[in-house]
Formats: structure tokens, C-alpha cells, sequence
């Protein structure tokens, strides 16, 4: 069979073949008029034919089984599926003999093309209760990219966009950043970037901007710019992590969020100046430096316990001293539907030096496997207690105690709601003239 002949019903059997108009020829011997054209610059787009070192197409020679064999390796490597799929099947067992000669191109080839994978989140949430009385709608897609390096080590990103507003006070529906600069209404942020592997038998390495993984964050939630090594010896893990935390300033207390302030009314923000002309300084010029370590050990199927320490460097907060947290954590399953997860966690700062959280929890996580389930707990989360809690949700932030509920339900595979309800009142009342606060989260989820 003829070169270009072939070619065309190769086109036409991957599905390939389109109007002149969709790519571009590159071989100046396949003039635009030809019956061929469509299929031969297809096929060049697409990466299966190459053509020889003029960059002629040479139609009239005969095609020879190892050319072949390469095409149909470059064919595979764009993963069709379907009758494309069928197809290819039965060209990979005609030329099995040149394809396994080509075995170590083949299987680079196949690698490369499923080496990054795409996953994500798109939500509706809607928010009220806590620093304002109208509800906060904001819409966020938030996307995973995953790299394989080699067999051991990959690369992640998260990406997170937000878009935000109400009819209240903040009616230009502007964002804090991580330096709490003011933001437009759409927010976009590197959230996670960072590198993750094995160094020694038994350790893994995580180097970038990432969220510790330490007793499931009820201490230390905030993304951190360093280095987390997790070492697994038979039923323990053991974890450390240090470097400069990256979060709001929001998020890490400040002196306009009510009830959550460190060491008193210091705060983790200072001004230069008076009155509106004032100019904000501290959290941006100061470098929030934190570190942490942990074992956690499963004592049975149905019990597991950890035990950490955590210091945050906060020269504005704290001074000169450091921020010293030690955690217990405890997760124990009651049936095969029930557990009770609590923590508590004590300060050095004498304050708020104190926190807790007991929750009695219904089928596990609201991203297992399970169509629904829920919670109820009571929390009381000390400022000067924790860096930055993974148990908020309903009470935002910490600062406060009182009672949350929550359910969550599954329409489908990959679409769920999602409800937290918090009853509760400010530590320390003085800061907030509200003390007592009714608050909802809501959350519509669309996963990927």
C-alpha cells in the first residue's frame, strides 16, 4: 500500500480526519489541493508522522513496518480509547515484533503522556454569623496538579480562586491576601507548591509551601515555607516540620477580628500613625517562623493517639519569646458508623492558653465513601493555644467556644453539601460586641 493512501485510513480510523482548515501542512510536497491533505497535516499536528530530514512527506515510497511501528507508538502514547482504543489493539499485535524492539521509546512515550494528572474542587459557599450579620457568598475553584519526577518523587501545585461578595459592609467584595493587602473581587493564589519523596527507607520528605500533616492539623493547620520529614517505624509515625508560615493575616489573628487576638490586645499587627492615614506595618515585615514535631502511634484497629510540640516566632505577638504548644489527640472508633476525636492543647503565654475540642462523629469524613453523615462537638480554642486549627468551620476562627454541628450528604459520586452550625460566645467578651454568636457554613461541592 502507498504511504499516503494508508496514512489517509489511519486518519480516518483514529478519527482524526478534519477540514483544511484545522492544522497546518508542513510538508512543502503535499500540495493544499491534494485529496490526502487533511489527513497527512492532521497526523503531522498530532505528532504521529515526522516526515524525513527535508522535511518531505515522500508519499509515493512505500511505508516500512518500523516507520509504522513508530506511529503506531505515537498513536498509543495519546491514550484513545473507545473504537480508537479497538483499533490500535489490533495494529500494537500486527507489529508486536517492532514495537518490542522500540520497547524502552514505547513505554517512555505511554509514561509521559498519564505523568500529570488533574484533580480539583469547585464550591459555592455561603457564610454568616461571626464579624458580620449578612451572609458571605463566595464561589472558589480550587485546582490539583500532580507530576511524577521519576518512580519515587512528585511534584504538587494547588491553585485556589475565589470569588466573593454581600450586600453589606464590605460592598466592594475585596479580599486580604497573605500579607493582608486589599484584594479585588477575584482572588487567585498559589496555595500549595512543593516537592515530595522518599530520602531514607521509611522517611518522606515534603520541601516547598505546603500544610503540615501533624495530628490531622488541629494545632498547626498554617501553610508553612519549609521542609516536613514523616518517618514510619511498624504502628508510629513520627513528624517534623519547620519554616516561615504563609497565611493571611486574617487567619493568624489581628486586631480588627473580634474575638481572635494573641497575648492579649497585642495583637500580630502594629500601626505607624493616626487615624485613617495610618500606615500598616508588622505581619508583611516580619518573618512568622514556626516549627513542630510529633508521634502518633495506632495502639489498635479502632484506637490511635499523638502527641506534639509546636513554637511559633511572632515578634510583634510575643516579643522576644516564643509561642510553646504542647497537643494530645486522640481518635477512637466506638461501632462501625461511630468515633469520638478530641485534642487539647496548652499554651506558654498566659492568656488564652488553652484549647479543646471533643466531637462525637457519624460515618468518618464527609470525602469517604459513606452518602451521609455528621458530627456534634464542643470546642473552646484558645488564641494562645494554637497556630492555626484544622476544626474551625462554623467558629471560624479561634478565640471562642460553644457547640457545632454538622451534616453533610451526597447527591452523586463527586457532588456534595455540606452544613456546620456553631452556638457559642467569645473567650474573652471584652473584644467582642457580640459575645454571643449564632453561625452557619454552608457548602455546595463539585469534585474532579
Amino acid at each position: 500500500m502507498k504511504k499516503k493512501c494508508f496514512l489517509t485510513a489511519f486518519a480516518i480510523g483514529m478519527g482524526l480526519t478534519v477540514n483544511c482548515f484545522a492544522a497546518a501542512n508542513p510538508f512543502a510536497d503535499v500540495p493544499a489541493d491534494h485529496w490526502a491533505y487533511d489527513a497527512v497535516a492532521q497526523l503531522a499536528a498530532d505528532g504521529i508522522i515526522e516526515g524525513y530530514g527535508d522535511k518531505d512527506f515522500q508519499g509515493s515510497r512505500n511505508i516500512t513496518r518500523y516507520e509504522m511501528a513508530q506511529m503506531v507508538a505515537r498513536a498509543r502514547a495519546k491514550n484513545s480509547s473507545g473504537k480508537d482504543k479497538m483499533l490500535l489493539e489490533k495494529l500494537s499485535a500486527e507489529f508486536s515484533a517492532e514495537l518490542e524492539n522500540l520497547g524502552v521509546k514505547v513505554a517512555n512515550l505511554e509514561r509521559n503522556a498519564d505523568r500529570v494528572k488533574w484533580s480539583g474542587v469547585f464550591a459555592q459557599k455561603a457564610m454568616r454569623g461571626n464579624s458580620d450579620e449578612h451572609t458571605w457568598w463566595e464561589k472558589e475553584l480550587f485546582l490539583n496538579v500532580d507530576a511524577a519526577v521519576n518512580d519515587t518523587w512528585n511534584v504538587h501545585a494547588g491553585i485556589d480562586t475565589k470569588w466573593g461578595g454581600n450586600d453589606g459592609w464590605n460592598s466592594e467584595k475585596e479580599f486580604s491576601d497573605a500579607y493582608g493587602a486589599s484584594q479585588a473581587k477575584v482572588s487567585n493564589m498559589i496555595y500549595h507548591l512543593y516537592a515530595k519523596g522518599p530520602l531514607v527507607k521509611g522517611t518522606t520528605a515534603t520541601l516547598g509551601l505546603f500544610t503540615p500533616g501533624l495530628q490531622d492539623g488541629v494545632v498547626g493547620n498554617a501553610r508553612t515555607k519549609g521542609l516536613e520529614l514523616d518517618y514510619q517505624v511498624g504502628k508510629s509515625t513520627l513528624k517534623a516540620y519547620g519554616g516561615n508560615l504563609h497565611e493571611k493575616v486574617s487567619d493568624m489573628s489581628s486586631v480588627w477580628s473580634d474575638a481572635f487576638r494573641r497575648h492579649g490586645d497585642r495583637g500580630d499587627f502594629e500601626y505607624v500613625g493616626t487615624g485613617a492615614g495610618g500606615t500598616e506595618t508588622g505581619f508583611k515585615d516580619q518573618k512568622l517562623r514556626v516549627w513542630g514535631v510529633s508521634v502518633e502511634h495506632r495502639f489498635t484497629k479502632d484506637t490511635m493517639a499523638g502527641l506534639g510540640y509546636y513554637n511559633l516566632h511572632s515578634p510583634v505577638a510575643y516579643g522576644d519569646s516564643h509561642l510553646g504548644i504542647v497537643a494530645v489527640n486522640l481518635r477512637q472508633r466506638l461501632t462501625d458508623n461511630w468515633e469520638m476525636t478530641g485534642f487539647y492543647s496548652h499554651g506558654n503565654q498566659h492568656y488564652q492558653n488553652k484549647a479543646y475540642d471533643v466531637k462525637l462523629v457519624y460515618n468518618g469524613s464527609p470525602w469517604g465513601n459513606k452518602k451521609f453523615g455528621g458530627s456534634i462537638g464542643y470546642r473552646y480554642l484558645g488564641s494562645d493555644a494554637l497556630i492555626m486549627s484544622s476544626v474551625v468551620n462554623g467558629s471560624e476562627k479561634p478565640g471562642r467556644k460553644g457547640f457545632e454541628a454538622s451534616l453533610w450528604y451526597h447527591f452523586t459520586k463527586n457532588i456534595q453539601i455540606q452544613g456546620y452550625l456553631f452556638n457559642g460566645t467569645a473567650i474573652n467578651e471584652a473584644y467582642d460586641n457580640n459575645a454571643h454568636r449564632t453561625a452557619y457554613f454552608t457548602n455546595l461541592l463539585f469534585s474532579f
